[in-house]
């Protein structure tokens, strides 16, 4: 991994930190830097949703456990589908 892209997931990563910080705590500084902080392109996009995912699921498996946190996700995206009429969703959790 080049210098550059080492930075690149840096910033990703303190972005999704942030993200969930302000999640957490309601900590309008953390949510501040994320609206504020630039992203220059689809990648350092791509990079901040790796983040935010990786620094979820392990949030989520330490305490809920990996089941229990898979049951959860699909319940979120069971319903969301309900909200918006998607008929596909299964085809993620068959």
């Amino acid at each position: 991994m080049s210098a550059v892209d080492r930075r690149g997931a840096a910033r990703a990563n303190q972005r999704a930190a942030a993200f969930i910080r302000f999640q957490l705590l309601g900590d309008h500084q953390a949510m501040h830097y994320v609206l504020t902080e630039t992203v220059e392109d689809d990648a350092a996009r791509l990079a901040f949703v790796a983040a935010l995912a990786s620094i979820a699921s392990t949030l989520a498996t330490a305490t809920l456990g990996r089941d229990r946190a898979l049951e959860y996700l699909q319940a979120i995206a069971h319903n969301s589908a309900a909200l918006c009429s998607a008929d596909d969703i299964d085809r993620f959790f068959d």
